[in-house]
């Protein structure tokens, strides 16, 4: 089973193919997506992407993760590198690093 789609992307929009929702920030996974609210683990563009933030789409069996940096690149994902060595990944995050 492969993650849902991206249907369209654009500032502060995203639609995922077969979902309804459009959301803001997303997080997909197989077999579903839902809202990424930055809040929930204290990501912001510095720091970063946090760890929680992967955690969450791993547990749900994700083998090979796909990180953007949005629309300026100015969100920092330095905290995942020893998170991803350390993790069940089989394969490494793709960084778009601009």
């Amino acid at each position: 089973m492969s993650s849902p789609e991206i249907a369209s992307l654009s500032w502060g929009q995203m639609k995922v193919k077969g979902c309804s929702t459009t959301y803001k920030d997303c997080k997909v996974w197989p077999g579903g997506s839902r809202t990424w609210d930055w809040r929930e683990t204290g990501t912001n563009h510095s720091p970063g992407v946090q760890p929680a933030d992967l955690e969450e789409v791993v547990k749900k069996g994700v083998k090979t993760v796909v990180i953007g940096r949005g629309m300026s690149e100015a969100l920092q994902q330095i905290a995942l590198l020893s998170f991803c060595s350390s993790s069940e990944l089989q394969e490494k995050p793709f960084f778009t690093f601009g």
